[in-house]
């Protein structure tokens, strides 16, 4: 164990050194799989979106940028640092390419307003039967559409935990203690929009963001399908992101 952190330590120093290319492309090999994970948790239904090859590849990138601007002084672990750095640069590339289809963007919309009318309405959260209702479709459509857009969802509430924090200044400034304070601080924001979630709901945001567990691991603890954790999942999003950016401010 010592040893293989010795080595690694000198990697870093070497590279640091040096920025030999090859160096880098030994780093990148050795994290690959961190970039597979985040894909994993940022797309979790990936299987069905042929997209999942572009997001690999902008996480690569954002690997790439990490270990080129990656600091060994500043005492954070680099997976830390590098995650940050990952998951950032796959937001910033699915902005920029608008890979939301409108025909989603226009059913998520509808699914955000009749969440925000009729818990305004009714002065507490709607019901998936209540929902339904307003939109006047069938319950089973109601959760296609939620798990259709379960990826969709994930990814717009990264770009609005993003833009709330402002996260896109802080990553310029390369300052990675600071990148990290910012995350904890999405991770506050993130507590705070909780609380007025169902018992349910509060569960699967706690083990996928604090506890990060995927979506299989969290239906095997609460008892339920990996498809009904994702509509949990994707309906929860929609709330958070109505009741942030009612909080914010950010359109």
């Amino acid at each position: 164990m010592i040893a293989k952190e010795k080595n690694t330590i000198d990697i870093w120093t070497e590279f640091s050194l040096t920025k030999d290319v090859k160096i880098r492309n030994r780093l990148v090999l050795q994290h690959l799989n961190l970039v597979k994970i985040i894909v994993g948790r940022l797309l979790p239904n990936y299987r069905m979106h042929v997209e999942y090859d572009d997001f690999l590849s902008y996480g690569i990138l954002g690997l790439m940028d990490a270990i080129e601007k990656f600091d060994p002084q500043k005492g954070v672990k680099f997976e830390t640092y590098a995650s940050i750095r990952i998951k950032g640069s796959i937001i910033d590339h699915m902005r920029e390419h608008d890979w939301i289809s409108s025909y989603l963007r226009q059913k998520i919309k509808k699914l955000e307003s009749a969440f925000e009318y009729l818990e305004v309405t009714l002065g507490r959260p709607a019901t998936e039967t209540e929902v339904a209702g307003y939109l006047n479709i069938g319950m089973k459509e109601l959760k296609k559409l939620l798990v259709d857009s379960h990826a969709a969802n994930v990814i717009c509430f990264e770009e609005l935990l993003s833009a709330s924090a402002h996260t896109n200044s802080i990553m310029s400034r390369n300052d990675a203690p600071e990148k990290i304070y910012e995350e904890k601080e999405l991770k506050t924001m993130l507590a705070k929009s909780v609380s007025h979630l169902s018992e349910r709901e509060r569960t699967v945001i706690t083990l996928y963001y604090f506890e990060e567990l995927s979506l299989k691991e969290i239906g095997m603890i609460l008892g339920v399908s990996e498809s009904r954790v994702s509509q949990i999942h994707s309906k929860t999003l929609i709330r958070l992101r109505t009741s942030i950016t009612s909080n914010v401010g950010v359109s």
